[in-house]
């Protein structure tokens, strides 16, 4: 049995019964499901299968059909002890596997010697795992169920929440509000927003406006956090709105108003504000409240919005004030018309407002009007700040205008001319930027690199423009110059950039055979920047080790008793807590907190994401205090809230001031934690991979949120797009997937780690071009893999995707913390 295996059966234990020993545990004996009262099967209707196509990018390209397949076998009839059974099943409905918890719930059911406390759970635990499944009858019926044998039990309220839900599912408007009514008259004064609102929704589906805004009214008299509090809040004023009543509405948006900081926010609810109040009988008001605003927020849509209906009204604004709203909203045009206008109005034009002028007629393809105002600029502001920018934009419109040449000349001439200005350094990047890109010639584009580094060591565009030279150097073969600049860049730099620097040099050393020169090179880029990509390579490379080497051996089991106790003592020493007893305990200050309440209920319900709402809520307003943030910490990963839980622990360690290697044991397994191991350890052992490895990717890709969405739209905890997600299920034979399966965890990790396995192969097994293709594709990988050999310093200078080659060096600094964490060396 495998190293992995008996960590993987010793951490079962550790957790009650997880999956696989449930399935161990299943088969001993038989039970008859048929004796189980109106047993609910849960069931899924897939959608039309659509295989990707082809593609080199982020699709899937199929070059072979993988050998590995599963088919899910039919669920045996359990009996297990039914307390084993209600934990196992618990557990399933936890990891979103909705069939095998139903199995389990109803193996509960089916024991002849009934205990009231078990069935009561397993009937309450059928109909939460029916409404998450979507089967919106079976909930209401086993929920039902629980409601009328188990009366007495506590949990009949939060019953009728979730029946309430179900019902909602089902469009059963009248039975919602009903359930919904129940919930409030038996638990009052908790989540009354949340409820008020699903009722409020429920009367508007009636064709109710008028009872639905009555109960958003009392939506937003409860409390909740503040941005789903706005929302709501949104919802009421529109409504007031088409009501007509748009006093009411004002006072609504005011209400956003007196707490609302984001400036674009804040201008869009000044403009809608606005117009309730002109529609309401008060044009004066709504006006001169869009006056105002345009004059706080120039830069926002709602400026915009607000500028042309103030002009269609015949209403003044500021030719100027008009310029930036119109410019910064791309409306060149309206921009130049302003400007026009306000160059009638005063003796000289103001420099910002002839930089603006310039930059609208080169949007507009005036190239020849956009050189000669930033001219003017120049010749009436020689001293203006914005002397600098507007001979910069000269070198822009030549080269927009396709006179490269020219656009050299007029940026060498600001280096030259005028070294001091804060452009300069900006200037010669770009005359060295168009000689390597534009024109090709490589010679003077490492020359004027070199000058760059020279004249301005340690700016910004400088560092840029040596890695710029040594990319440069290196690709044309001239490995000496390449070094000159790794030295240079060295000595003008410091951190990351200093540390690739040295790296880089301690391999061109190497490679000359100067190994005492190399290793004092690789010395210093260790030291340069702790924890960075790039020292952690120079350590990995001073001792031998090749990249992604997985440990000895694993250790995923832990005496938390001890760790706790020397997290605690830490605590106190550095922070200089007093508390007597234990410290991970929630303070009464936070159990009382209306955000834990709330967040407490709303997750007990399955509302995650109102709950999480919460929960960050209370996290952010206690992120100054090191004892409320480890209790949150530990609460938090104890429920199941992993991303919330992630950030406490990773705030306290930067209050703490040490870095995570230095933290004790538990506090930095908070930070990197082994969440879904009872998922994660299985699916590694069937298809070969390295646990850590797959741990790092999932807190990259999701911090451990079962529900993540990308911008991509990936989704769930490994992040896989719907596109890969189908290919899988095929290739799996995976029965009656639908896109909606993928963030269930148990599904979404075997898809993850199935799909990580193919692509290691894909790669020849190499982990770092792995990681590459699972971002950003697997042929884009593979090309480069090809193109730079079995090298990852050199594979992820070769990355053509930013966030593709930051993805792979984030992830090789989670994994090192990880194999510092649950490594054992040998």
């Amino acid at each position: 049995m495998s190293i992995i295996m008996v960590m993987y059966l010793r951490h079962f234990l550790r957790h009650w019964l997880y999956f696989a020993v449930t399935l161990i545990l299943l088969v001993s004996v038989g039970c008859d499901l048929g004796a189980t009262p109106e047993p609910i099967v849960v069931t899924a209707t897939p959608p039309e299968a659509v295989l990707p196509s082809p593609d080199a990018g982020g699709e899937i390209r199929i070059t072979a059909t993988p050998e590995l397949t599963h088919t899910p076998a039919p669920l045996p009839t359990p009996t297990l002890p039914p307390q084993d059974g209600i934990s196992a099943a618990d557990r399933a409905l936890f990891n979103g596997n909705y069939t095998l918890a139903v199995a389990l719930y109803e193996c509960v059911l089916s024991q002849t010697d009934e205990d009231v406390q078990l069935h009561a759970a397993a009937y309450y635990g059928l109909g939460q795992a029916a409404l998450r499944e979507g089967l919106f009858q079976q909930a209401v019926q086993a929920l039902s169920q629980f409601i009328d044998r188990y009366p007495t039990d506590p949990r009949v309220v939060r019953a009728h929440f979730l029946r309430g839900d179900a019902y909602l599912g089902l469009f059963n408007w009248q039975a919602a509000i009903a359930d919904f009514e129940a919930y409030l008259e038996l638990r009052p004064g908790v989540i009354d927003s949340y409820v008020y609102e699903r009722i409020g929704d429920a009367y508007l589906a009636l064709g109710n406006p008028d009872l639905a805004l009555e109960n958003y009214v009392a939506a937003t008299n409860a409390t909740r956090s503040i941005v789903p509090l706005l929302a709501l809040r949104e919802r009421i004023a529109a409504s007031y709105s088409n009501q007509g009543r748009y006093d009411l509405a004002v006072e609504q948006y005011d209400a956003i108003l007196s707490v609302a900081e984001n400036a674009p926010y804040r201008a869009s609810i000044e403009y809608q504000a606005g117009m309730a109040e002109i529609a309401g009988g008060q044009p004066d008001v709504g006006y001169a409240r869009l006056q105002a605003m345009i004059q706080l927020y120039p830069e926002t849509v709602g400026a915009y919005q607000a500028m042309r209906t103030l002009l269609n009204a015949g209403r003044p604004v500021d030719n100027w004030l008009r310029a930036r709203i119109s410019f910064a909203n791309e409306d060149y045009g309206d921009a130049i018309t302003a400007l026009n206008t306000y160059s009638t109005e005063v003796t000289t034009l103001p420099a910002q407002a002839m930089l603006m002028l310039g930059r609208t007629y080169r949007e507009l393809g005036n190239y020849e009007a956009a050189y000669t105002t930033f001219q003017g600029l120049m010749d009436q502001y020689p001293q203006d700040p914005l002397f600098g920018e507007a001979w910069l934009d000269q070198g822009r419109t030549l080269y927009w205008s396709g006179d490269t040449p020219s656009a050299i000349n007029r940026y060498s001439a600001l280096a030259d001319e005028r070294p001091e200005l804060p452009q300069a350094p900006e200037a010669l990047w770009r005359v060295a930027y168009l000689y390597e890109n534009e024109l090709g010639n490589y010679e003077q584009a490492m020359a004027t690199y070199d000058i760059l580094g020279s004249n301005y060591p340690g700016n910004a565009w400088a560092q840029e423009g040596l890695l710029d030279a040594v990319s440069l150097a290196i690709n044309l073969g001239q490995i000496e110059r390449a070094t000159n600049f790794y030295t240079q860049l060295a000595n003008t730099s410091d951190g990351e950039n200093r540390a690739l620097a040295l790296l880089w040099l301690g391999r061109l050393y190497a490679e000359q055979g100067q190994t005492e020169l190399s290793q004092q090179m690789l010395e210093g880029a260790a030291d340069a920047d702790p924890g960075g990509y790039y020292s952690l390579r120079a350590r990995d490379l001073l001792s031998g080790e090749e990249p992604f080497t997985p440990p000895s051996a694993y250790q995923f089991d832990f005496d938390e008793g001890t760790a706790l106790a020397e997290s605690e003592q830490w605590l106190r020493s550095t922070f200089g807590i007093q508390q007597e007893g234990p410290l991970y305990p929630l303070s009464d200050t936070l159990e009382n907190d209306p955000h834990m309440v709330r967040g407490r209920e709303l997750w007990a319900l399955a509302a995650y994401d109102e709950a999480r709402q919460e929960f960050e809520t209370l996290r952010q307003e206690y992120s100054d205090d090191p004892l409320a943030t480890y209790q949150l910490a530990h609460y938090y990963a104890e429920i199941g809230n992993y991303r919330t839980s992630i950030e406490a622990a990773a705030a306290l360690i930067i209050m703490s001031g040490v870095s995570t290697y230095d933290a004790p044991s538990y506090i930095a397994r908070l930070r990197y934690p082994i969440h879904y191991a009872d998922l994660v350890l299985p699916n590694v052992e069937t298809y070969e991979l390295d646990p850590l490895l797959v741990f790092s990717l999932i807190r990259q890709e999701s911090l451990f949120q079962s529900f993540a969405t990308s911008f991509a739209a990936a989704q769930g905890l490994m992040q896989i797009i719907p596109d890969t997600g189908q290919w899988v299920a095929t290739q799996l034979e995976w029965p009656d997937y639908q896109n909606s399966d993928i963030y269930r965890p148990y599904i979404n990790i075997r898809f993850g780690t199935y799909y990580l396995r193919w692509v290691l192969d894909f790669v020849d097994g190499v982990p770092y071009a792995a990681l590459a293709g699972y971002n950003g594709g697997p042929s884009n990988a593979r090309n480069w893999l090809d193109s730079s050999g079995a090298d990852l310093d050199r594979f992820v200078q070769t990355i053509a995707f930013d966030e593709t080659e930051r993805y792979v060096i984030r992830i090789y600094q989670q994994y090192d913390v990880y194999r510092h964490l649950y490594g054992v060396e040998e």
